[in-house]
């Protein structure tokens, strides 16, 4: 953890954490303003509120106390901001703006709204909670297996009290990683989280802040990284109240979920800075083990230095002070090697990135009718992804397209590329929110599975996936405004238009929320709970082993048989080893194939034994891993 009495001070001197270590609401201590990087001291000598508000001629702050609604004028400086110190107010205290029209606003640097978008901004002191997880360094890449969740939908509570019950099951999975679908608080009841408005709140349904610093700490306790996922390419169509403060909102660049950031137009750097604060305050505060930071292509920029590199800039920051491996991940959907590229060679610095070539790939050869994606993959895709790591190819400045293989045969970095065979976009956007097991077949989706995680990328599982879940994930919101309601309902189906909607739940009805909870594990299928944890008991042994590496990685994919096949040739027979794999649709046939080896067999579904001694007949959907050479016949 960053050793705050003796980093402070070279961390307020970086420019991008001015905002991070100017919080709207601090709670002063007997020696007035004893700043440090986590905020605030809170020993009982009042709050200084401050914010910028350049929009702004006169701006008040009102406090709600038991009695009454208490106003006080705020100073402004020549910049925009407005200050002022209440002796009175402390953690717990209730606080919003008031504007000169009347309007009432909650603070755009809120660490807490325990009413929602709309509501009262709450003081809180991040020094509070105790942590107890100083000896905890993190997980290195290498290692990462990911288990992406949505914090409503994960209990039954819905609550971050309640999903720390749960991190056992976790641990008996094998993953090391938890990523959490957005937490920046957004507008309704319910929402997946890609609405956020208040970037430094996080979502009260949850429970507060605290509560999940508890969770983090719990997760930390069960060697479990946490990685939160951050929206900095939109503001959420509800409750953005940030436009009336200042020019948070740019003026030339639009976006279909609601307002783009102002990354390049006038006063763009207090943006920018409010944006790579954003990423230090969840990671210093929360004790986050890195971001995933959503649709990157989408965050519009013009500037000379794209912003998506100085986020990487704030993490960087941190790294040497934090006491464990720190991750920056991108979204961009499509390989894009700029992002993995070092800042000093003109790239934007990322640990690693999503790529949905795989999860596509293994789609069109199990639902070769049903598109997923605007996208158009074929059955040969999963082999061009297997041996390169990726299909499609773009960059924040370039038009994503195809890339044959043959024009760029060489094989990226695939242990920095993200792969899944389902996450929340792909059950959610899909009409009846069916996952994969649902779509195709248990033995397809085990089958998949272990092509998933035999393979050297960095391998992700979606809540409820590994038990083979027979509830749905639906896309769903809570929104209040009556045309944003009826905008959702409309656009949701101009965006994924080859999909029947006529059967679909409405992502506004209460249902849609409820029925999205994965449910216990019991109720699921415990023959792919099994599977799923040996498939990463199998893992974790290989790599201990040093086998499942890049560079002993062969390929070969037979488009004829939907056949996959991964070899790790080590420098002897008894190092190498096999993964094959079938992915076979439910409505073809499938022709055996013989499959004979001389080592052992550690792992496999659907195969039939031979009269011949270690000689096999994959059928569809079959799985065979394990050591020593093979023969395909």
């Amino acid at each position: 953890m960053i050793d705050v009495k003796m980093d402070a001070e070279r961390i307020l001197l970086t420019p991008q954490f001015e905002i991070y270590n100017s919080l709207s609401a601090q709670v002063l201590s007997d020696e007035s303003l004893t700043r440090s990087s986590r905020g605030i001291n809170a020993t009982g000598s009042g709050c200084r509120f401050r914010v910028w508000a350049p929009a702004c001629q006169t701006l008040a702050l009102e406090i709600k106390t038991t009695a009454a609604i208490e106003q006080w004028p705020m100073l402004r400086d020549e910049k925009g901001f407005f200050e002022c110190r209440v002796a009175t107010a402390g953690a717990g205290t209730l606080y919003r703006f008031a504007f000169a029209d009347g309007a009432r606003r909650p603070d755009p640097l809120s660490r807490f709204q325990p009413m929602g978008v709309h509501g009262w901004s709450e003081v809180i002191d991040p020094h509070a909670y105790t942590w107890q997880d100083a000896d905890w360094r993190g997980i290195e890449k290498r290692d990462l297996i990911i288990y992406e969740l949505h914090l409503g939908a994960f209990t039954s509570e819905g609550t971050y009290d309640a999903a720390i019950e749960r991190l056992d099951e976790l641990t008996e999975l094998g993953v090391t990683a938890i990523e959490l679908m957005p937490l920046a608080e957004s507008a309704g009841r319910w929402n997946w989280g890609y609405d956020g408005v208040d970037f430094f709140s996080p979502r009260h349904t949850f429970g507060r802040p605290d509560d999940f610093r508890r969770f983090v700490d719990s997760a930390h306790q069960r060697d479990l990284a946490v990685i939160l996922d951050v929206v900095y390419n939109h503001f959420g169509p509800e409750g953005n109240y940030l436009g009336q403060f200042g020019p948070y909102v740019s003026q030339k660049h639009k976006t279909a979920w609601g307002d783009a950031p102002n990354f390049d137009g006038l006063d763009a750097q207090h943006v920018r800075d409010f944006f790579t604060s954003n990423v230090a305050y969840w990671i210093d505060e929360f004790h986050l083990d890195g971001l995933r930071v959503d649709a990157i292509h989408c965050m519009a920029d013009q500037s000379p230095t794209h912003i998506a590199g100085e986020l990487a800039d704030a993490v960087d920051a941190l790294r040497p002070h934090s006491g464990r491996t720190l991750h920056m991940i991108a979204e961009s959907n499509v390989y894009d090697r700029q992002m993995l590229a070092a800042r000093n060679s003109a790239g934007m610095g990322y640990d690693a990135q999503w790529c949905d070539d795989f999860l596509h790939s293994v789609f069109a050869i199990l639902r070769p009718s049903e598109r997923m994606s605007q996208r158009t993959y074929d059955r040969d895709d999963l082999g061009t992804t297997l041996e390169r790591g990726y299909v499609f190819e773009g960059s924040l400045t370039t038009v994503r397209q195809r890339i044959p293989l043959e024009s760029q045969p060489h094989r990226t970095e695939l242990e920095s590329l993200v792969f899944s065979i389902q996450n929340h976009d792909f059950i959610g956007n899909h009409p009846l929110g069916q996952r994969l097991h649902q779509l195709t077949s248990h033995d397809a989706h085990r089958a998949a599975a272990a092509l998933l995680l035999l393979y050297p990328a960095i391998p992700m599982i979606f809540m409820g996936e590994e038990f083979a879940s027979e509830n749905p994930f639906f896309f769903f919101v809570d929104y209040s405004d009556a045309d944003m309601r009826r905008a959702t309902e409309i656009g949701r189906r101009a965006e994924y238009p080859q999909h029947d909607w006529s059967e679909g739940a409405s992502p506004l009805s209460d249902a849609a929320f409820s029925s999205s909870n994965i449910g216990p594990t019991p109720s699921g299928n415990g023959d792919t709970l099994d599977w799923y944890k040996s498939l990463i008991r199998l893992r974790k042994q290989w790599k201990a082993q040093g086998r499942l590496l890049v560079d002993r990685l062969h390929t070969q994919w037979v488009a004829d048989l939907n056949l996959a096949v991964l070899r790790y040739e080590g420098v002897g027979l008894d190092q190498a080893c096999f993964v094959v794999v079938r992915l076979n649709p439910a409505a073809g046939s499938s022709v055996p194939v013989r499959l004979s080896f001389s080592g052992e067999l550690a792992l496999s579904q659907n195969c039939q034994p031979t009269d011949l001694p270690s000689q096999y007949l994959l059928g569809a959907n079959a799985v065979a891993v394990g050591t020593g050479p093979i023969q395909l016949h």
